[in-house]
């Protein structure tokens, strides 16, 4: 009787939801940082814009607009020095006979929903409001001045300067040129003002505008970098003009009106597949109080998240490039380790959201960037490895964008690499991925490590004298190398077995030779003697005692963002990973306090990532570079801070919320496998699951109450819910989906590709 009544409420049911969730789109909730008063301070408080490649700051100011700029190739240095990446140079503007007096209803905010920066104020009875936002369809940067009601009241100056020094110098009557060269590169940029009545003149090296109604101002920059260039440079200075000569034209052509609805249309489509509602509403007190005092604050949390996907979407699509330390935000042209490529946590971290969070596009540069670099046939990674008479490629910590690499070696990171290609793969199933560009890649590690294990007195392979990044002595068999060789080895096993199974042609001796090394291979989890994960095989200076709070995990690599350690298979070994948790703390640098999230939710300890997460939100002012664990958080404009500014925080924050939500890492999904007390009841719509699933979610007081997925690939779908029981599955039209229960909570269910199913729980 109860599941005929099931049967019969579904359809009814399912209308009601739809109708909820066409309200809900309509009406999304806003997502913005806002303050009553101007950027002071770059870093802090300025407000970033990007479509991927350029990207910029605005501070917001009365008298003086600042628009600083970056684009992600402009880099000194080449393949034989490392250099820095720089500031490309900023936009100010000028408004004549302005002052800050008699200024009222100021506001300055950031719109994540629509990728739209503005400001505005009232003055002399005239409302002022500014636009900005980063164009992808069109590869400029836009600023909008207007006046609501009135006109001819618009004047100002506008000017294009250099962040080294080169020359800016009139183009045409209405546009300004920057050109450059550093050590290996040329650089161009191109401002154009667009003034809708009054004059625009030329004076020197600035336009002024005169008693216009709206101006509009287009900006593009670029150097003329390219990956796949065997010399790091894609065409000359001549080309690199012509091509934003071109993109200039073209962006031209539009209105305002069409490069914003071309921008929304591009960035929403994006933007808007993950949606987390904690049931807060925007607070009517700005983001730099709501830092400072209001961290309990759950519209806070669902900010940050989104913040995370926000600079992703701005800072890495487009080319083969990943971000750097700042994502390609940056105003200082010898930044804090170069704002290089860090490869020892820290452009890895920059990526974990990527695939769950749904942005698997931004994965991409990332992974083009692996696919390149590997393969160089000269390349410098590969001749690190050769440099030492070993075959594949590796690579050392500090590593420019033309190859170049340096400072410590950092051999396990072919692994940690790979992990990122292994993944994209186990989210997206794209088994032409898998075949062409990431199983070379992870085939040609897998061989470098062939060459340089060895075995030990128990018969086990090692890896001989390696680091616990940041700390410690090199010895053989630390943790941090043989938990990334085994999820190498373990990760391009399960590759063989997937190409195999797509009739995909492998090479049966490295296969053979992969195989029998796994087996002998020491994977790195061992308990030490308090009872925690151990970091060194041996411990020679003996660093690896209870209290030691350095700021790497290093050897929690098996729990996240690896896979040895859970309650699930190995609870020994999730209670020595929760041991050595709690005797590193809950501070430690901004990138340090978002892992620490994600290693606390794989454990399922939900208050605890969450008391994690309020602290990587601790309101922070230092500027300068700081390794103590007191001084990570947040600026006022939610920037991570290590101190100084570090991307990487933001994104693992993100990663580390959505690990709260949802996993999905060891062949199952879970749901809900780490809610904190604070969220009693919300719903996330969005989130990607191993195996191409996507999956919405919803709960009330603690408890799953509605969850429906859709199957990108179709399948099997394996959902552990030890807590929530599962009676039956329905496909979009009602009908019931074949289930099997198994022991423990787990539920097995066959999908098909294309297909939504709805969850009927108890």
């Amino acid at each position: 009787m109860k599941q005929q009544l099931l049967n019969w409420l579904f359809p009814i049911l399912c209308l009601e939801a739809l109708f909820v969730s066409c309200q809900q789109a309509n009406s999304p909730t806003e997502l913005k940082l806002w303050y009553t008063r101007s950027a002071t301070n770059w870093m802090t408080s300025a407000l970033p814009i990007g479509n991927g490649e350029l990207g910029a700051m605005f501070f917001g100011g009365i008298t003086r607009e600042q628009v600083q700029f970056n684009e992600k190739t402009l880099w000194t240095g080449s393949t034989e020095k490392r250099g820095a990446y720089q500031s490309f140079g900023d936009v100010y503007i000028d408004f004549e006979g302005t002052d800050t007096c008699g200024v009222t209803d100021y506001r300055r905010e950031l719109s994540l929903n629509d990728a739209i920066g503005k400001v505005s104020y009232r003055w002399k009875g005239v409302n002022y409001v500014r636009e900005y936002f980063a164009s992808r369809p069109d590869g400029v940067v836009v600023v909008r001045l207007t006046t609501l009601g009135k006109t001819g009241l618009l004047n100002f100056t506008v000017s294009l300067n250099d962040g080294r020094e080169g020359i800016t110098e009139p183009m045409e009557e209405n546009a300004l040129l920057l050109q450059h060269h550093l050590d290996l590169l040329s650089y161009e940029a191109q401002l154009k003002v667009q003034n809708e009545g009054g004059t625009l003149t030329a004076e020197g090296n600035q336009l002024k505008v005169t008693g216009a109604n709206a101006v509009t101002l287009l900006l593009i920059g670029a150097t003329n970098f390219s990956l796949s260039s065997s010399d790091y440079v894609g065409e000359t200075r001549e080309q690199l003009h012509k091509r934003l000569s071109e993109r200039m034209k073209q962006a031209s052509l539009h209105s305002y009106v069409q490069l914003k609805e071309r921008h929304l249309a591009d960035y929403r489509s994006l933007f808007d597949r993950v949606k987390l509602d904690l049931g807060a509403s925007l607070p009517d007190i700005p983001t730099d109080e709501l830092v400072r005092s209001h961290r309990e604050s759950l519209y806070l949390d669902m900010l940050y998240f989104q913040y995370g996907r926000y600079l992703m979407l701005a800072s890495s699509r487009g080319m083969d490039l990943p971000n750097n330390l700042q994502g390609i935000w940056n105003n200082n042209n010898t930044p804090p380790w170069e704002c290089d490529i860090h490869s020892n946590i820290n452009v890895q971290m920059n990526y974990w959201p990527a695939e769950v969070c749904n942005l698997s596009e931004c994965h991409s540069p990332f992974l083009k960037y692996i696919a390149t670099e590997a393969l160089r046939p000269k390349g410098s990674w590969r001749q690190v490895a050769h440099s030492e008479g070993l075959k594949g490629w590796t690579m050392r910590t500090q590593n420019n964008i033309f190859g170049y690499t340096d400072w410590n070696i950092n051999r396990p990171v072919n692994a940690w690499y790979c992990m990122h290609l292994w993944q994209h793969y186990r989210y997206t199933l794209d088994i032409d991925f898998l075949a062409n560009t990431a199983f070379p890649v992870m085939q040609s590690a897998c061989e470098y490590w062939f060459d340089r294990l060895k075995e030990d007195e128990s018969g086990k392979l090692i890896a001989p004298d390696e680091w616990s990044p940041e700390q410690g002595p090199w010895e053989d068999g630390v943790a941090y190398a043989q938990q990334l060789v085994w999820q190498l080895f373990s990760e391009t096993s399960q590759a063989l077995q997937s190409l195999c199974s797509q009739g995909k042609k492998v090479d049966e001796g490295f296969t053979i030779e992969l195989t029998e090394k796994l087996a002998k291979l020491d994977n790195g989890v061992a308990i030490g003697t308090w009872g925690q994960i151990k970091e060194w095989k041996k411990d020679t200076q003996h660093l690896d005692t209870c209290g030691n709070q350095h700021r790497h995990l290093s050897q929690l690599i098996a729990l996240y963002p690896g896979n040895q350690i859970s309650y699930y298979e190995t609870p020994d070994l999730a209670e020595a990973a929760k041991r050595t948790l709690e005797s590193r703390g809950n501070l430690g640098t901004g990138w340090s306090r978002a892992w620490k999230i994600a290693c606390w939710a794989r454990l399922g300890e939900g208050n605890h990532a969450y008391r994690l997460l309020k602290s990587a939100l601790n309101f922070s002012t230092t500027t300068i570079v700081s390794m103590d664990n007191d001084k990570g958080g947040v600026y006022e404009n939610l920037f991570d801070s290590h101190p100084p500014f570090q991307i990487d925080g933001n994104f693992g924050a993100t990663a580390g919320i959505a690990e709260m939500l949802l996993q999905s890492h060891q062949d199952f999904i879970q749901l809900l496998p780490a809610l904190p007390v604070e969220w009693p009841t919300g719903k996330v719509e969005g989130l990607r699951a191993v195996g191409d699933f996507t999956f919405n979610i919803e709960w009330e007081q603690h408890c799953l109450r509605k969850c429906s997925f859709l199957s990108g690939s179709g399948g099997v779908c394996r959902i552990y819910s030890p807590v929530t029981s599962i009676l039956s599955v329905k496909d979009a039209s009602g009908k019931d989906v074949e289930i099997r229960q198994c022991t423990n909570g787990m539920y097995v269910i066959t999908t098909e590709r294309g297909s939504n199913y709805q969850l009927v729980l108890e």
